[in-house]
C-alpha cells in the first residue's frame, strides 16, 4: 500500500506522577490505577522503537504529556496530510465500559480505513488469540464504525483501536503484563510494515 503510518496516543500522560486528564482510569486494583493516557505511551512509544529499529518511517503527532486538544492532534494529522497524502493515522487507545477484548473503529460507511482496519484487526486476531475480538462483520469487514472525532476529522484515513477495557479485570491485569504488551506491539508494527509496503 505504501503508506506512512502517523501515531496518535490519546489524552494526557503523567507528570511529576499527575495524570493529565480527567477521567480515563482503571478502578485500583492491584497493580494500581492504569491511567488511559500512560498507558496509551507505554504502547506508542514501544511502538516507535521498534520502527526505528526497523526503519520504517512514521509520524508522532502528539508526544507531550499533556492532554493535546482532540483539535490540535487533527491539525497536525492534516498538515501531515498535505505534505504526504500517503499516510493513515492509528489512534491508540483503551477501553471502559464493562466489556472484554479488542476492537477497532473507522468511521460509518465504507472508506479505504476500513481495509486498513481489517489488515490491523487481522493480525491481532492472529497474534493475540487469547484474547476476545470484538469485530462488526455486518458490512463484510472487521471494523466497527462510529464517527470520533479524531476519525471524522482527519483528512488521512484513520483507525482507532481500543486494546482492552480497563474496568473489566481480566483486560487490566492482561494490560499490565509484560508479555502481553510486547505481543500487542509486536502485532501493531507487523500491520504498520505490511501498509507501509
Amino acid at each position: 500500500m505504501g503508506k506512512t503510518v502517523i501515531l496518535d496516543n490519546g489524552h494526557g500522560g503523567m507528570i511529576n506522577n499527575e495524570y493529565q486528564t480527567a477521567g480515563k482510569r482503571s478502578p485500583n486494583w492491584t497493580q494500581g490505577i492504569l491511567y488511559e493516557g500512560m498507558f496509551n505511551r507505554w504502547v506508542v512509544n514501544r511502538i516507535i522503537e521498534k520502527l526505528d529499529r526497523l526503519k520504517i518511517p512514521y509520524y508522532h503527532i502528539c508526544p507531550e504529556f499533556n492532554d493535546v486538544t482532540l483539535e490540535t492532534r487533527r491539525n497536525r494529522a492534516n498538515r501531515i496530510y498535505e505534505i504526504n497524502p500517503d499516510v493513515w493515522l492509528l489512534s491508540i487507545h483503551a477501553n471502559a465500559g464493562g466489556g472484554t477484548g479488542i476492537e477497532a473503529f473507522t468511521t460509518i460507511g465504507q472508506t479505504s480505513a476500513d481495509g486498513l482496519a481489517n489488515i490491523v484487526l487481522s493480525n491481532l486476531e492472529t497474534d493475540m488469540q487469547d484474547t476476545r475480538m470484538r469485530f462488526d462483520l455486518a458490512d463484510g469487514d472487521k471494523d466497527k464504525e462510529m464517527n470520533f472525532y479524531i476519525l471524522k476529522e482527519t483528512i488521512p484515513p484513520a483507525v482507532l483501536v481500543e486494546l482492552g477495557f480497563m474496568d473489566q479485570r481480566i483486560d487490566y491485569d492482561r494490560l499490565w503484563d509484560e508479555n502481553y504488551l510486547g505481543r500487542l506491539v509486536d502485532s501493531l508494527v507487523r500491520s504498520v510494515g505490511e501498509i507501509a509496503g
